[in-house]
């Protein structure tokens, strides 16, 4: 018994399947790796970005403070107070 012949002459095997397959299994692999290498980062980049904006707000707090009490010393230098 000979294989039905294909009228375009294209014969795909197991073989091949296979192959294709194993590659394919491969590069799911490796964008799993890249996707958790990139959450890594994502959260990295989150907690620096939480850090900054805490000191953002903190920062206008303590000049603030500093320029009130330069302020006061020299109202006090002065005799004010």
């Amino acid at each position: 018994m000979s294989e039905p012949q294909d009228p375009l002459g294209v014969h795909i095997g197991a073989r091949e399947i296979y192959d294709q397959l194993v590659g394919m299994r491969e590069d799911v692999r490796s964008l799993v790796q890249d996707r958790e290498d990139t959450d890594k980062a994502l959260n990295d980049h989150e907690e620096r970005l939480r850090k900054l904006e805490a000191f953002r707000h903190a920062a206008p707090v303590g000049a603030l403070t500093g320029i009130l009490g330069g302020l006061a010393a020299l109202a006090k230098a002065g005799g004010l107070i």
